[in-house]
């Protein structure tokens, strides 16, 4: 008789617990920070170009070869330095290859990891030329927010950076 009882009285227990947990308010409930960039396929594959020097938005990491030194700019491109004198580098170009955060030099190849894609080109500092040599594509997963959510963009769709919402 006991156990019979015992069972109602756990059931009202665990039923009057339960609201403490409860429904999560509009607080609990994670929100998305961040809205993604985006370009088709074509567009991002054609954006690599080599253009003028420009300023710095967001520089990240730093790279030195021979009398080249490369400053990224994040998930915009490279800027481009003669650095034969460290003391006063010359700004030479700007390689604009939209989602590009890294980049690894060995000898006159360079490869970037452009958002999803691998991307390996030869650059001539003297005209300020680009020849993209090959492209792997989507060997990198799409970016992520800062925030930690993803982008739910169709199959033709990159996202090359994330900017604040409004």
């Amino acid at each position: 008789m006991k156990n019979l009882l015992r069972f109602p009285l756990f059931f009202l227990v665990a039923l009057l617990l339960s609201s403490c947990w409860g429904i999560p308010n509009d607080e609990d409930v994670p929100t998305e920070n961040y809205e993604p960039v985006l370009m088709t396929r074509t567009e991002f594959e054609n954006a690599v170009k080599a253009l003028a020097p420009k300023e710095i938005v967001k520089s990240g990491k730093i790279y030195i070869k021979d009398n080249l030194m490369f400053i990224n700019d994040v998930n915009k491109g490279f800027h481009v330095y003669n650095y034969s004198n460290p003391q006063n580098p010359i700004k030479i170009s700007f390689i604009q290859i939209p989602g590009a955060t890294d980049l690894a030099l060995r000898n006159n190849i360079i490869y970037i990891n452009q958002a999803v894609d691998l991307v390996t080109l030869e650059y001539n500092p003297v005209g300020n030329l680009i020849n993209v040599t090959k492209r792997i594509k989507e060997v990198f997963p799409q970016k992520i927010a800062p925030d930690g959510f993803s982008s739910q963009n169709g199959s033709n769709k990159i996202v090359i950076d994330w900017i604040p919402k409004n």
